[in-house]
């Protein structure tokens, strides 16, 4: 993942469980504005994923694709289940969920798997390194 161009490959699917539980809970736990967002989540469908390796998506709802300026409704820290720190960020654009976004904050080679939300902890609660 160093030093990689992040392209994204076609990957137009459903949400897979581990997605879907994953975005819930960031809506649901994320700043005071995602809750808005919930509504959408039925609707909510992969549009294309991240070519490095991490289980970053692009969403689509109601099959539209939005771009333009992002707003962040969740920001997290927490640990893949292979044990790798990874930061999760929850981006909408134009009023419409549109991406998960899941990178490892160390530099790291490989694949590696959505966290657990259990292991999130608000950026701003991630203890610092002294």
């Amino acid at each position: 993942m160093s030093n990689k161009r992040h392209y994204r490959l076609a990957d137009e699917r459903p949400l897979t469980t581990e997605e879907r539980t994953l975005l819930e809970w960031l809506v649901a736990h994320g700043l005071p504005n995602a809750g808005k967002y919930a509504a959408q989540l039925p609707r909510v469908t992969v549009k294309s994923r991240c070519a490095c390796g991490c289980p970053t998506i692009d969403l689509v709802v109601d099959g539209n694709q939005t771009s333009g300026a992002s707003e962040l409704i969740a920001d997290f820290e927490g640990r893949s289940p292979e044990g790798v720190s990874v930061g999760v960020i929850l981006h909408c654009r134009e009023g419409q969920l549109s991406e998960l976004e899941v990178y490892p904050i160390d530099e790291i080679e490989g694949p590696f798997a959505l966290p657990n939300p259990s292991t999130l902890v608000p950026l701003s609660d991630t203890p610092q390194e002294r």
